[in-house]
């Protein structure tokens, strides 16, 4: 059993607190993906949270606009009711930094769509926008998101 400061510290370096969109819908993910030689602890991971999936990424070799990519695994969570054990986990172990605030953010979007059949997209955009905004990579995401 992994300790689960481990798994908190872990998690801020290697764990992703984000959503895609699709239309008016927003889905919600926690995600950790790591090279294939990791396997044994994103198994780990899996059971020590009790929730979410594991898949393998094979590797493909450089394309006209991409590099090699290597075997990877990922472990994703994607389930409103199971990311229910993803937020316990972060509020009874805490991150910190900037990875605090991100969580902060997602964990809002979680509690929005747990708390409502029809959550409110409107807030849901909001909480979006300023979730992307914690990282300058996502500018395409923010201007998508505004248009």
């Amino acid at each position: 059993m992994l300790n689960p400061w481990f798994v908190t510290g872990f998690c801020a370096g290697e764990a992703a607190f984000t959503y895609s969109r699709s239309g008016a819908c927003f889905n919600l993910y926690f995600a950790i993906k790591l090279n294939q030689d990791e396997g044994d602890l994103i198994a780990q991971l899996q059971d020590f949270f009790g929730v979410g999936t594991i898949y393998h990424v094979r590797g493909s070799l450089p394309k006209k606009y991409s590099g090699f990519t290597q075997p990877a695994v990922y472990y994703r969570v994607t389930k409103v009711n199971e990311l229910t054990r993803i937020v316990e986990h972060f509020d009874k172990f805490p991150l910190i930094g900037k990875k605090l605030k991100a969580y902060n953010i997602w964990k809002s979007m979680v509690l929005e769509k747990q708390r409502f059949r029809k959550p409110d997209n409107i807030k849901l955009r909001e909480l979006a926008l300023s979730l992307s905004s914690l990282t300058t990579k996502n500018t395409k995401i923010r201007n998508k998101l505004n248009g």
